[in-house]
This record gives C-alpha cells, structure tokens and sequence, in this order.
C-alpha cells in the first residue's frame, strides 16, 4: 500500500483561538513562530515596574519593539497574584 502524500507540516498552537502557522517557515521548511517573551511581570522587572506605575504605554513600546525585532507573537503576562 502506497504512504499517503507528504505535506508541509503546520504548526498548531492554542489560546483563546486556534493558530495555524504554515506560511512561516525557518530553514529547513519547517514551521517556525519567533515569541516576543519581554511583556512578562515574571520574566522582566523593567515591565514588571512598569505595570505597577501604571506606565502601560511605555510596556506597551516593550511589546512594539519586540515585533520590530522580528516576534511574530507577544507573549503577555500579567497574572495580579504576581503584582
């Protein structure tokens, strides 16, 4: 029996919707998804301050910046039992 067609794998990743990654690939073909890991009160004391002052457009410019940097998603945190 013949093995069924070789496709381009897909990358499936969960949070409040589905995301298929197929059109970003690294280069060996493969899905690849660059996350911007900055804007994580756990991770960053600098976002972390930020949060707390109340300084969301200076976080926020911590997000822009890591897209300009090539994330293609930001990964954000701000769990208040942290704060």
């Amino acid at each position: 029996r013949a093995l069924p067609p070789q496709r381009r794998p897909k990358m499936w990743l969960s949070g409040l919707e589905d995301l298929v990654v197929d059109d970003v690939v690294n280069h060996l073909g493969m899905p690849f998804l660059n996350v911007g890991e900055r804007c994580n009160i756990a991770g960053s004391i600098k976002f972390k301050k930020l949060m707390m002052a109340g300084n969301y457009g200076e976080a926020m410019d911590i997000a822009k910046q890591q897209v300009v940097d090539g994330a293609h998603v930001i990964d954000i945190n701000v769990d208040d039992g942290m704060l």
